[in-house]
Parts: structure tokens; sequence; C-alpha cells
């Protein structure tokens, strides 16, 4: 069975419609390993802003989100402020289990208290709510669960991940909820994908803008 990392971190729409998408069908057919990590540090690596925090865009985003969550029958019901901190769902999920890799049902629990009940995902009583919904073998705030979700996102970054959600197959990068049947074709054996792959590589930078 194909072996696929799903990088994502709990904060992205992106990410919550993929997860969903993969549940009714790819995840049957795959070994899927779910992998938190921070999207900030992404970021922060390639010194880019995210698009929440660029104006325009950052609406743009959200709409789009809710467009595709009605295209493809996936609720979707905006939280009351975005972005938000959110290492504590990412250590609540890492936390499950000794491997640090969440189940789907977990995933599934803490991406639809963010994405699926127009709340603050930051409220205390409501985190402790998620919390106790969960089967914990850690606490959250292990120092070894802390420095798992770090090595997650470096591991992330050495692979080459820039956003989320990103999947690995291959040692190839997916980027995107959008690029799910892409995935799904290169598992299916379509030539085009490795016939295709380097082509972007000839590319050359033609200008750089001062930073």
């Amino acid at each position: 069975m194909p072996k696929i990392t799903m990088y994502f971190d709990f904060i992205s729409p992106y990410a919550y419609l993929a997860f969903k998408v993969i549940q009714r069908g790819l995840v049957n057919r795959v070994d899927i390993t779910y992998k938190p990590i921070l999207f900030a540090g992404l970021l922060n690596h390639y010194g880019q802003l995210g698009p929440a925090e660029i104006p325009y865009r950052r609406e743009w985003t959200f709409l789009q989100a809710l467009w595709q969550g009605r295209e493809a029958g996936i609720p979707i019901r905006l939280p009351k402020s975005h972005p938000f901190n959110p290492l504590t769902l990412l250590r609540l999920a890492i936390a499950e289990n000794r491997s640090g890799d969440p189940s789907k049902e977990t995933c599934n629990k803490i991406f639809e208290f963010v994405w699926n009940r127009g709340a603050d995902v930051s409220d205390e009583t409501e985190l402790s709510a998620l919390s106790s919904e969960i089967n914990l073998e850690r606490k959250p705030d292990d120092p070894a669960v802390k420095e798992q979700l770090k090595t997650n996102t470096e591991e992330a970054i050495a692979n080459h991940v820039y956003g989320v959600p990103s999947f690995q197959y291959n040692n190839k990068i997916f980027w995107g909820n959008d690029s799910l049947k892409m995935l799904e074709a290169y598992i299916d054996g379509d030539p085009w994908i490795d016939e295709n792959w380097s082509k972007p590589d000839a590319v050359t930078v033609g200008i750089t803008r001062k930073k």
C-alpha cells in the first residue's frame, strides 16, 4: 500500500478541506501518516507572510475556502479570529500517542473544532473540553511533545515543504488541497508526473526584486 505523509497545520482551511476529501476515498487506498507542523515555522524559514497576513488576500482566502467547501459538500464555519496561535492544537494532536503521529479520528476532531463551529478556537474552556475528548498518552505541555513539533517542522523543511497542506510520496512533494488529483494520478501510475517533474528546473530566474 502506498505510504503518504501529510504535513499540515490546523490553522489552514485548505488543510481542513484536503483532510475531509481524503477521508472520502483516498484514505482507503494508501497508508497515511498525519504529521502536524507549525506553518509559521515554514513562513519564517522562507521569509514569507501567511495568506491571512496579506490584506485582500486574507479575505479572498476565506471566501475561496467557503466556496470550495460548498462545491465539495464540506461544511465550513469560519473561526471568530484568524490567524490564531495553533500551538496548543498541534501539541494536543502530537500528545495523543508516543509516536507523535495523531490518528485520523483525532485530526478530524481538531479540524472540526477549528473549521466547523464558527467559534473562538483560543477559548481555554473549550480547549479543555476538546482535550477531554481525546485519549492522550502524554500531556500537551510535555517537553518531548514540544520538541516533536519542532522536529516535524524541521523535517518538513528538509523535505522542501513550503506550505500546508503538503503530501510526500516517493520523495515528491504535492502542495495544496488542489494537488490531490495530481497525487492520485501519480499513485495510479500516470507517467506524466515523472516525465514532467523536472521541467520547471529549466526555467531560469529572469529578475530578482530587492527585499
